[in-house]
């Protein structure tokens, strides 16, 4: 089950800016996760030593979550109710990507990218209102938008099992926090790389996109 590739491409040259944008925001959550992916390596290895980034950069949900999991002496379950800049910019970096993917696609998986795009702005809403729930949505919408690409040539089948495995794996760790599981905490690690990974494919097939779009527009 294929789409059209070479009518779909034509239908969005258009759009080259907003792929552009979308790359650079889906590279940006990638570096970002990555960042704390990194924050938590060093922390195991030498404690104490993630208190120098500790001003520059604060701890997004999933980091937080996987401290809670791997039973970290320096978190607590309150650090999830508050406001964070990072989750909120993951919210809506979801969202450019789901808004972006609708105008690639065609019939039934451009209205899944809409409804990945709503489940992402719903979620921020939520988060404002209750500083706290919502931003399991990213999850939600990260496994719509990895259904949506499956069978897409644009799309590597890499690409799309990272985002399946890491929505499952990263909400499975998110709805059982409060459990300890040496297993749960493993699989949220491997989610965690996965999403860190699906965000930096996402990336390159945005880029390559916009490219693209404007060497067809000067054509």
């Amino acid at each position: 089950m294929t789409d059209q590739v070479t009518d779909t491409r034509t239908e969005s040259s258009r759009w080259g800016w907003l792929y552009k944008i979308s790359g650079a925001a889906a590279l940006l959550a990638g570096v970002l996760l990555l960042i704390g992916m990194i924050r938590l390596i060093a922390s195991t290895l030498q404690p104490g030593s993630i208190n120098s980034w500790s001003s520059l950069l604060q701890d997004n949900w999933l980091d937080v979550i996987f401290k809670m999991h791997a039973e970290f002496s320096d978190v607590h379950a309150d650090a999830l109710h508050s406001l964070n800049l990072l989750d909120m910019v993951f919210l809506v970096i979801v969202g450019l990507i789901s808004l972006s993917l609708a105008t690639v696609f065609r019939k039934a998986r451009r209205v899944w990218s809409i409804i990945a795009f709503a489940l992402s702005l719903l979620g921020l809403m939520l988060y404002f209102a209750t500083q706290m729930a919502g931003r399991s949505t990213v999850m939600l919408a990260v496994l719509i938008l990895s259904l949506v690409m499956l069978g897409n040539e644009m799309f590597g089948k890499i690409n799309v099992y990272a985002g399946i495995l890491a929505s499952i794996f990263l909400f499975a760790g998110d709805i059982s926090v409060g459990i300890q599981s040496s297993i749960i905490t493993i699989l949220f690690g491997i989610g965690y790389v996965l999403l860190i990974t699906w965000f930096f494919l996402v990336a390159g097939v945005f880029f390559r996109l916009g490219s693209e779009a404007s060497k067809e527009t000067v054509n």
